[in-house]
């Protein structure tokens, strides 16, 4: 069976497939030559299934995230180029321990915000910030260090 027919048996969405899919839609360069297999992977169940076929078969696996600092030659990716959008966030409390699992493609600002939100939490009110709030301290912060150096310890976000 060759490798397009096992690929479309992982029981994936067909929509989620592509071959010969041009890297230049996926990098923030807008360059690059196709992928020759490029799925897009929701639920770890598919992204197993996807590992274990492309084991059997030695098919070399190339992991993208969102394309930024990524170029891709004009030949192209050989194999499987998965992009992984597992989105997930689950924060666990024990005692004085904090465990924190991400999904692999879980947004870096999705994540700071949560934390963010979950962290300022003091006598039971949350502490909110806008915008201005934040970008004004973070100002005063940059224009006391070029002023002064030593008096860098004193910045901080309120």
């Amino acid at each position: 069976m060759d490798i397009q027919k096992q690929i479309e048996a992982l029981g994936i969405d067909k929509e989620k497939i592509q071959y010969q899919e041009p890297m230049k839609k996926h990098t923030t360069f807008r360059i690059g030559g196709p992928a020759e297999y490029f799925i897009r992977v929701e639920k770890q169940e598919e992204l197993k299934e996807i590992l274990a076929m492309a084991n059997k078969n030695n098919l070399p696996i190339t992991v993208i995230g969102n394309g930024s600092n990524l170029l891709v030659l004009d030949q192209g990716i050989k194999g499987i180029t998965l992009k992984i959008k597992i989105e997930k966030i689950q924060i666990q409390e024990k005692e004085k321990e904090i465990q924190i699992t991400v999904g692999a493609g879980e947004k870096l600002g999705k994540l700071a915000r949560n934390l963010f939100k979950r962290m300022h939490h003091r006598n039971g009110r949350t502490i909110r910030y806008t915008r201005n709030n934040r970008r004004s301290s973070s100002y005063e912060c940059r224009s006391s260090w070029k002023r002064n150096e030593r008096h860098s310890n004193n910045c901080k976000m309120y």
